[in-house]
């Protein structure tokens, strides 16, 4: 007997996507409009290590964990087009018994006093995106007391906010634009 590795099957489940032309992730956005993602970054994303894979497949999990438990196993997709881009964003959880309000649920190995930068701002895409008036980020957590998620922050929409991450979306698509063009014609 002897062990079993299992990260080349996980490396391939959780292998980057193809870009699509025109198409950017919301949860790519504090990256993008931050100069975290470059455009040349955008076409050859930096390389994950066994550790990041792992996170990120926990991280699913507990999502659809805690998606089960509050009766909606899905996240809700929207596509907001514009400018001849298409934003694509996925709320973890739209409930339906508290009017006006999307939430995000972020994990992490360790319990969080507030949300991030980036949770914050994802979260306040998804207000406008979802035309929700109030984002709320909750943190799984689980101790011998029981399951809860932890209220981490809340956001307002605000749309004038959202129209200047779009401007700046709009100007880094520009620049992949020129990248894409050289790849065509090389």
């Amino acid at each position: 007997m002897s062990d079993i590795n299992l990260t080349p099957i996980l490396e391939k489940k959780m292998a980057s996507r193809p870009r699509v032309r025109g198409r950017y992730n919301s949860s790519e956005m504090w990256a993008i409009t931050h100069g975290f993602l470059t455009p040349e970054e955008y076409f050859k994303p930096k390389p994950r290590t066994a550790l990041d894979l792992t996170r990120m497949w926990s991280g699913i999990v507990i999502h659809e964990q805690v998606q089960q438990l509050l009766g909606q196993p899905k996240e809700k997709k929207v596509e907001h087009r514009v400018g001849g881009i298409t934003l694509v964003a996925k709320a973890d959880y739209i409930p339906l018994d508290v009017d006006d309000e999307v939430w995000e649920f972020k994990t992490s190995e360790i319990e969080m006093d507030k949300a991030k930068t980036w949770h914050i701002e994802q979260t306040k895409l998804y207000c406008t995106l979802f035309e929700k008036q109030r984002g709320c980020i909750y943190q799984p957590v689980q101790n011998n007391s029981g399951l809860f998620l932890k209220l981490v922050g809340v956001v307002e929409r605000d749309d004038m906010w959202f129209n200047k991450q779009i401007e700046k979306l709009l100007s880094f698509h520009g620049r992949v634009e020129m990248l894409w063009n050289l790849k065509l014609n090389q």
